[in-house]
């Protein structure tokens, strides 16, 4: 791995554990084990580095949303393991990237809503395929709310991260939304992780 991309990939470890406010361009260099001159050789300033950080993330998210739709796991069994990824961590990280560097937030994140926009239709698409998705389901209003649901989560200033983990409230919302445009099967799938006994 070159010099540049470890930057990368050990601040944003750095960033998402203690938010990107408090995070000084000296803690990044000492992380990485170089001197702030060789940092500031690579990036010119923290914002940059952020934007790379972010960059990086959205690619990993491509690359895991390809493995994941080319794997053999079910379209229920996805939402299952993004049930168990949600993160609190990853939550402060972007609350204070949009407290502290709003224009890179809101750059970042249209990008982020296209990506997320497009792998929802194919994961609707999927879901019907399989037969565990409703065939009559309306694919803009359902792949909307999706969207809008899942923008609520990460709102803290509607559900604070003091009472409500984002793994709760993915579980209440989100697979639960799943479930109500789920087949038979989908449901008995979904139940069955959620341990509903019927």
């Amino acid at each position: 791995m070159e010099l540049r991309d470890r930057i990368i990939e050990v601040s944003s470890d750095l960033f998402m554990s203690n938010g990107c406010k408090s995070v000084t361009m000296d803690e990044v260099a000492a992380a990485n084990g170089i001197s702030k001159r060789t940092l500031y050789e690579h990036f010119k300033d923290k914002t940059n580095l952020l934007e790379e950080c972010l960059l990086m993330m959205e690619e990993k998210m491509k690359m895991l949303g390809e493995k994941a739709f080319s794997g053999s796991k079910s379209i229920i069994e996805l939402i299952c393991l993004e049930h168990e990824s949600q993160s609190d961590m990853r939550i402060r990280f972007f609350e204070e990237l949009k407290k502290y560097y709003p224009a890179l937030y809101e750059k970042m994140h249209k990008r982020f809503t296209d990506f997320h926009k497009v792998t929802t239709r194919k994961f609707l698409e999927r879901g019907q395929k399989e037969g565990l998705f409703l065939i009559n389901i309306d694919m803009e209003v359902v792949g909307r709310m999706v969207f809008e649901i899942a923008t609520i989560i990460q709102n803290s200033e509607i559900f604070s991260l003091a009472n409500h983990s984002r793994k709760q409230l993915f579980r209440e919302t989100m697979v639960m939304y799943f479930r109500g445009i789920s087949t038979e099967e989908g449901i008995k799938m979904i139940d069955k992780y959620l341990n509903i006994k019927e």
